[in-house]
């Protein structure tokens, strides 16, 4: 019988597998919203009801893909990510969260919050409240969006290392968890196991306003980074 590594290793060789391989929750851009995740559970009937959600990906606000649920969809991949979420604190510590609409879910320790007078969800990076929010969820939403904390731009010194701040080796410790990470996988599952190194590519966008920094410098508006990247040569 193919495995779903098996299956997965066919299909990047441009062979024929048993079946097309499915990916859910392996990647920050194949994961699903954690208020479906929750309400495809229920439909499976894998929890009770009230059963909360894992939030691993704070950001989007991407559900846990457990590996009951693997099971039952017949998913072939599993993630290995960093230690670290988008906003820069750490996927543990779990404590309840109520999301708008009612799901249930636990988010980590440090995924902290204030509302605003409107009712949109204010998120800090590192889960610092001491320094300005990083993240906006408006009211009614379903992810955050990033906050521009763009300083004023000095025209006739723009330093393009001030954007590079956040970028630089993967350090002693991160490579260790990986190593964890994929060793767990690895031997624990038939599953292809896929790594995300967040935070190391200069080509994403959505890396421009830094929310998991403090204080960013440099050009931090995406209009801005454009409008930069087409006038100032």
């Amino acid at each position: 019988m193919t495995t779903s590594r098996e299956r997965i290793h066919t299909a990047l060789e441009h062979r024929t597998p048993d079946r097309v391989p499915l990916d859910l929750g392996s990647t920050p851009t194949t994961g699903m919203h954690a208020s479906t995740v929750y309400r495809l559970r229920q439909a499976l009937h894998l929890d009770p009801p009230g059963t909360p959600v894992k939030v691993i990906e704070p950001f989007q606000m991407l559900g846990e893909i457990a590996p009951d649920l693997i099971e039952a969809l017949g998913v072939d991949a599993v993630p290995v990510t960093g230690s670290t979420t988008f906003f820069g604190f750490r996927n543990e510590g779990w404590k309840p969260w109520t999301f708008f609409d009612g799901t249930p879910l636990l988010v980590p320790r440090d995924f902290n919050t204030d509302p605003e007078p409107n009712g949109d969800i204010l998120m800090y990076p590192e889960g610092d409240r001491s320094a300005p929010p990083s993240g906006r969820m408006p009211y009614g939403g379903y992810y955050f969006d990033a906050i521009v904390r763009q300083p004023p731009l000095d025209e006739d010194n723009l330093n393009v290392e001030d954007n590079l701040e956040e970028f630089g080796p993967i350090s002693d410790a991160e490579l260790e968890h990986f190593r964890t990470e994929v060793e767990r996988q690895y031997t624990g599952t038939d599953k292809a196991v896929v790594a995300n190194f967040g935070g190391t590519s200069f080509g994403d966008i959505a890396l421009v306003p830094a929310p998991w920094l403090k204080h960013p410098r440099g050009i931090r508006d995406i209009e801005e980074w454009y409008v930069s990247t087409a006038t100032r040569q």
